[in-house]
């Protein structure tokens, strides 16, 4: 799932829980990681997958940030891409 549709689908309570498991404030979410504002530290990154209990993988929040191609375009070998 992607990181923004999770957190957009939570309860404010959830999101409360959400963010205080992965060590970090609902205002800090909504303020800079929602939008991809500020990227993550490598500690929160896990955190925060780790905090959603496998609904958004760690590749998925690099996404996110755009620090994870969403697909590979240049595949030069012929098979389907791993990741989509």
């Amino acid at each position: 799932m992607k990181f923004r549709d999770f957190i957009l689908k939570q309860t404010p309570e959830d999101l409360s829980k959400y963010a205080k498991d992965a060590g970090t404030t609902v205002g800090y979410i909504k303020t800079h990681l929602l939008y991809g504002y500020k990227e993550p530290r490598k500690n929160l990154r896990k955190a925060l997958s780790t905090a959603s209990k496998g609904q958004v993988s760690e590749a998925e929040i690099h996404q996110h940030f755009g620090l994870y191609p969403a697909s590979v375009a240049n595949n030069l070998n012929g098979n389907d891409a791993a990741i989509e």
